[in-house]
């Protein structure tokens, strides 16, 4: 299966990164190809629906809002994602800069920060590939949800035996099928964090080293 990290880098730095978070707004709905609906149940057959189950077609549709909840919830971990990747190469510009005046002993230590920051941001831009991917499944978890909810309103347009020429089976098939896709995708996501946890652990590291080299702790605020 082809890996889920859709956006790896092709620079050796993390300046491609950079210039997507800073000025670029990603289609995130282009990447891929995730399932869509095939079946859904017409308004109109809605609104002939007794008063009554109407208001359980209002309940059935909480799994949406959800499901929509979830997509947007990722889409702000991006948009934070990205500006963290900006403040960090901000950090970068201010240590080269200072490092223009400064003696040998000070310019050995703007090096090392430098190092530092450039290990924080190849983890921010492995974390906005991750974020990508997470959101495609959000994305997929959405139409699951919408064919959980158009399968709630076949039930209840056959129950109150509304003339309707689609098959309730084919409305159960089409809720399977995307489940069935959505488990799969969630399985490459897993993975895929398993593999941030990694790069993860590599930037603390080179972190944990800096503050160490300088006689510092490693939580200080400015480099969060």
């Amino acid at each position: 299966m082809k890996s889920p990290r859709f956006f790896k880098r092709c620079l050796p730095t993390w300046t491609l990164t950079l210039a997507l978070a800073a000025g670029i707004s990603f289609s995130w709905t282009a990447i891929g190809c995730g399932p869509s609906l095939s079946y859904s149940v017409p308004p109109d057959l809605i609104k002939r629906l007794p008063k009554s189950s109407r208001r359980s077609v209002f309940q059935a549709e909480t799994v949406v809002t959800i499901a929509v909840d979830r997509k947007s919830s990722v889409n702000r971990e991006i948009e934070n994602t990205k500006r963290e990747i900006v403040r960090a190469a901000s950090k970068i510009a201010k240590a080269k800069k200072r490092q223009d005046s400064a003696g040998d002993q000070a310019a050995n230590k703007i090096d090392r920060e430098i190092d530092m920051l450039d290990a924080q941001g190849d983890y921010l831009a492995a974390k906005l590939d991750h974020l990508a991917v997470r959101y495609r499944l959000a994305l997929m978890e959405l139409v699951l949800a919408n064919a959980q909810f158009e399968l709630s309103k076949v039930k209840l347009v056959k129950k109150h035996s509304i003339a309707f020429d689609e098959d309730e089976a084919d409305f159960v098939d089409q809720v399977k099928s995307i489940q069935a896709d959505v488990d799969d995708f969630r399985k490459d996501v897993e993975e895929d964090a398993a593999e941030l946890k990694r790069d993860e652990a590599v930037w603390l590291a080179v972190k944990k080293k800096f503050f160490s080299s300088i006689g510092e702790s490693a939580k200080g605020w400015w480099t969060e």
